[in-house]
């Protein structure tokens, strides 16, 4: 601030040497759309009568959109969950421009060749994985009546998704790897039965789910007493585990208390098969048939008691599901599984999905080497 004068008495104030108080306005530009026209001419020779065409230069976009903007259609659709015609208003609103939905789509689509490279090396990355979760979604294509799947694996630091057509036990091997080494935690989703089952962990909520619907049966009784007390050993599955991740006891009384909690889910599972309502006591029977499965977590520390992540990471699959519906061809259905398989990567590694995305595409229309954007390759 200059030099000025006291409004009281008019002598000279000095400014101090920083500021006293800062006021901040952040205000957006105004948004502008860079258009590039690329005039091309033909002519004929005047001595053998041969016609010469213009061609574009290599560095022009095949396309009418660029890689920026090819990216920011992506991110629009594949992180903040728009459909195609909300992107067409969202973009004639923002710069005045109107692009049909039909070259929107077909934007979609070139983005989706372009992920394909990084699309297939998340698959690979995540099957090497120690702890994958897996867990699947409806997905509907429009104008069929057989609803298709969205099948998700997530490890520690990617996800990978797919639309299969079915919700079976080959459709686990070929998107999980028949031959995984993996600890595995999904829900109680018959497909994955044929892993082992000390690497097989189900996650414990929707066993404890499960169970609250026979504690809560009508009928009260036998069905319900039972339900009420294994629903109450599995929180207290959960309760102890949870002192002990935060160092409230050691291992040797974590192990204790896990030991006799087992013991008593058992005998009272083996109860429950007994009850007079058949849902229920075949419900108890079905878990004690894959008892092994809700122990993994004692043998391999680390595995989580829930398939919680999965879940979060489908849920952006099951937002576009019910916001933008189904898709009309394996184009859609390709977009879709990339965009988001790298969008929650991008989360999961506190990344940019616009900065990565805008990566790959300028390379891909630069026609430079593929970006290894997550250092899939050199891993």
């Amino acid at each position: 601030m200059p030099d000025s004068c006291c409004a009281d008495c008019g002598g000279k104030v000095v400014a101090n040497s920083s500021p006293s108080y800062r006021h901040q306005v952040f205000e957006l530009p105004k948004p502008t759309l860079d258009i590039t026209e690329y005039q091309l001419f033909h002519g004929r020779c005047q001595q053998c009568n041969t016609v010469s065409k213009g061609a574009l230069p290599e560095e022009a976009p095949d396309g009418q959109m660029g890689p920026r903007l090819l990216s920011y259609v992506a991110v629009l659709s594949g992180l903040y969950h728009l459909s195609v015609r909300k992107i067409q208003r969202l973009l004639q609103d923002q710069y005045g421009t109107h692009f049909s939905t039909g070259l929107i789509s077909e934007a979609q689509g070139r983005v989706s060749s372009m992920l394909t490279p990084t699309h297939q090396a998340l698959h690979q990355h995540i099957k090497k994985a120690s702890l994958v979760h897996v867990d699947e979604t409806t997905h509907n294509r429009n104008g069929e009546e057989h609803t298709r799947w969205v099948w998700l694996l997530s490890s520690e630091d990617a996800v990978f998704q797919q639309v299969k057509y079915f919700r079976n036990k080959d459709a686990a091997k070929s998107i999980l790897g028949e031959h995984t080494q993996a600890i595995v935690v999904s829900d109680q989703c018959p497909s994955y039965n044929w892993i082992e089952p000390e690497r097989h962990q189900f996650c414990l909520a929707h066993v404890q789910r499960n169970l609250q619907q026979m504690a809560d049966y009508s009928g009260k009784g036998l069905t319900a007493s039972i339900g009420n007390r294994l629903v109450l050993l599995f929180k207290s599955v959960f309760r102890t585990q949870h002192r002990y991740e935060a160092g409230d006891v050691d291992e040797i009384m974590w192990r204790r208390r896990m030991q006799r909690l087992r013991r008593n889910i058992k005998r009272w599972l083996e109860c429950g098969e007994n009850v007079p309502a058949s849902r229920y006591s075949g419900r108890c029977r079905h878990i004690l048939k894959y008892e092994q499965g809700l122990w993994v977590f004692l043998n391999h520390p680390g595995t989580p008691l829930t398939n919680n992540e999965a879940e979060r990471c489908l849920r952006g699959s099951v937002i576009m599901r019910k916001i933008c519906y189904g898709t009309s061809s394996d184009r859609g259905e390709k977009f879709r599984s990339r965009i988001l398989s790298v969008v929650e990567t991008c989360k999961k590694r506190k990344l940019s999905p616009i900065t990565v995305i805008s990566t790959i595409i300028a390379g891909v229309v630069g026609k430079c080497d593929y970006p290894d954007v997550f250092g899939l390759t050199s891993a």
